[in-house]
């Protein structure tokens, strides 16, 4: 009962926060306590319930691509990807290391509370990115897969820690830049960008 309260209170004084921030028109304090507090919201009350969800989306994206190439197989059930290789099977469990969920929750985070312009320009921005962050994970996950598949078990670690996260970092940091970097720059009226 304690810790409900001491929850209640936290979210209280954060809201409390963002209508002060708000009213001060002190908006890089707004987002910034905004952006903080629904990412840990986020982590403590709805992290299970969303890592579940992607964790079957993904596993059910690639094992409709697992059956067009044959390149591996999915057992949906406990989100685990088996790629038989020259030197043997290697399994790959998607957990939410692999589901992409923690930095969907950044995303989300950042995009509920940056200044876009509009509500529209916001939800357009805030899906779309979800999207194509979803998207640059299941390309992560492929890339891992052919890595493995055409190099034997022994490139699996390699592919896996070092390769598909720089892989995923650069779509990252594509995907930021249009959401975030560009359209400020355009609402500062900086200048025309040329995409």
């Amino acid at each position: 009962m304690h810790k409900l309260l001491l929850v209640i209170l936290l979210i209280l004084i954060w809201l409390f926060l963002l209508f002060l921030f708000h009213n001060l028109k002190m908006y890089f304090y707004k987002f910034l306590t905004g952006s903080i507090g629904i990412f840990t919201i986020s982590m403590f009350f709805f992290l299970p319930y969303l890592e579940t969800n992607l964790n079957m989306l993904i596993t059910g994206t690639l094992d409709v691509i697992g059956k067009i190439t044959g390149y591996f197989s999915v057992l949906n059930n406990y989100s685990l990807i088996t790629i038989d290789t020259k030197q043997g099977i290697v399994a790959m469990f998607i957990n939410y290391e692999c589901s992409g969920i923690i930095e969907i929750l950044v995303f989300t985070s950042l995009a509920l509370f940056f200044p876009f312009g509009g509500k529209i320009r916001r939800i357009i921005s805030l899906v779309s990115g979800n999207i194509a962050l979803y998207l640059a994970n299941v390309i992560r996950v492929i890339f891992i897969i052919f890595i493995t598949k055409g190099l034997g078990a022994s490139s699996f670690y390699l592919a896996h820690t070092l390769f598909a996260r720089i892989l995923f970092f650069i779509f990252t940091v594509i995907i930021y830049y249009y959401v975030f970097t560009s359209t400020h720059l355009k609402y500062q009226k900086v200048g025309e960008i040329n995409e």
